[in-house]
C-alpha cells in the first residue's frame, strides 16, 4: 500500500479566509474501495490511537481480531490479512491488504495529523 499526505490550502468563500486541511493520496485508492480514504480522514484522533493501539496487540498476537470503521467500510484485520468490507453492499469484501500495511498506514496517518496540529 502506498500513500502520502499533503495539505491542500483553499479559500472558504463562506467565511471570506484561507484555510487549508490533509488529505490523503493512496496509489490505485480504487483497489480499497470508492469511499476509503475519506472514511479515514473522517477518523478522530483519539480513534485514532485506539485503532493503532488495538492493530499492534493483533500484530503481535495478543489480540486475535479487532475491526474498525466509520460509515460506508469496516476493516476487519487478523494478525496477517485484513478485509475492508463495504456495510452498504451486502457487507461484501472489497479488498485484502496485510494487516501490517493497515497498521503502518493508520500510525503514519494518526502521527501526521498529531504533527500537523502542532505545526
Amino acid at each position: 500500500m502506498k500513500y502520502k499526505f499533503e495539505k491542500y490550502n483553499y479559500f472558504d468563500e463562506r467565511d471570506h479566509i484561507n484555510k487549508s486541511t490533509a488529505i490523503i493520496l493512496i496509489e490505485n485508492e480504487e483497489n480499497y474501495g470508492e469511499h476509503f480514504s475519506t472514511e479515514i480522514k473522517n477518523l478522530k484522533i483519539d480513534y485514532l490511537n485506539e485503532i493503532v493501539v488495538f492493530l499492534e496487540q493483533v500484530l503481535s498476537g495478543e489480540l486475535q481480531y479487532y475491526d474498525f470503521g466509520y460509515e460506508v467500510y469496516s476493516i476487519e484485520c487478523k494478525k496477517e490479512i485484513s478485509l475492508v468490507i463495504d456495510t452498504y453492499n451486502d457487507c461484501k469484501c472489497i479488498s485484502e491488504i496485510k494487516t501490517k500495511e493497515i497498521y503502518e498506514f493508520m500510525r503514519d496517518w494518526r502521527n501526521y495529523i498529531i504533527e500537523d496540529t502542532h505545526t
